[in-house]
Parts: C-alpha cells; structure tokens; sequence
C-alpha cells in the first residue's frame, strides 16, 4: 500500500467523490477522508469504495485534529500566489493531498493547517480543472515520484472484445 491518503473537502458534485474513490484504489493509497459531505455517488467508485478505507467526518476541525492525531502533512490542491507548481513538488512524508470544494476551493482553516499549497499547471483559457480530474493527476504525480506498489497485470483482466467478433 502506498503511504499516502487523499481529502476532500465539501464537494458538491457527488460524482468527484466516487471518481476520486476509484482513483484512490487503483493508486493503492491508505485511504480516502470525506469532509463535509454525506452522500456521494458509489456508482462513479464502481465498488472501490468496498476496497479501501473511506473516513467522513463533518467539520474541518474534525479533520485537523485526526491529521494531527495520524500525524498527516496536510498539502493543499489549491491555486494561489503561494502555491507550488506540481510538477517542481517534492512531497513530505505521510502526506495528506486536500481537494476542495468545486467553487470556493479548500477551507481557509485547512489552508492555514497545510505544509504547503500545489497547483496543477495548465496551459489553456478554462481557470481550473473538475475536482476528481485534479485530484487523480495529483495523486498520480505522487505515484510517480513515490511509489512502492507494485503494478498489477491488468491487461489480462480486460474485457476481451475479440472474442465476441465472429
């Protein structure tokens, strides 16, 4: 399992939270904290949620306190003046990625908690990127620099089309 963990912080749109889900899972990370919400789409984790620890609590205090308590690196997902490029990042030990909500971003407490702030570079005329696609990127940066797992052979669990043509 791969020593990293991912939150998300009041996400509207229950989709991103079960695409996160997913993501989550095939990264093989330690687990997905949801903040805020109660409902999201298991449809979208299409069962990984059964896979991997998924934690909810309600309040951003909450989730400062259990960091602390399993003593996480907060690392904000979040553009801003101070904000690192994700690229040129190099992560700390036991990190906690935070995603926030889709239109007003990470909570101002959580960003005053985090050990730094990363943006996803982006080189076209949209202001960001949906909160399930910026958090699987970053998850995968994380993956690439830090990886412990190793890769499954998923190419012979595909679905198989061949086999049906005639």
């Amino acid at each position: 399992m791969n020593n990293l963990a991912i939150a998300v912080m009041n996400l509207a749109n229950e989709t991103n939270v079960g695409g996160l889900i997913r993501t989550a899972n095939a990264a093989n990370i330690k687990e997905v904290v949801i903040v805020g919400r109660k409902k999201w789409n298991k449809g979208a984790a299409t069962g990984a949620h059964s896979k991997i620890n998924v934690v909810k609590m309600r309040t951003s205090d909450e989730f400062i306190e259990y960091c602390k308590e399993h003593d996480y690196n907060i690392v904000s997902i979040e553009i801003g003046n101070d904000s690192k490029n994700l690229f040129d990042y190099r992560y700390p030990n036991n990190p906690m990625l935070v995603i926030g909500n889709e239109g007003t971003g990470v909570p101002q407490k959580i960003l005053e908690n985090s050990i730094d702030r990363i943006y996803i570079p982006q080189y076209g005329s949209v202001e960001c990127l949906n909160a399930a696609v910026a958090g699987s990127i970053v998850i995968y940066d994380w993956i690439k620099k830090n990886n412990s797992c190793k890769e499954l052979d998923t190419i012979d669990r595909k679905f198989d089309i061949y086999k049906f043509q005639k």
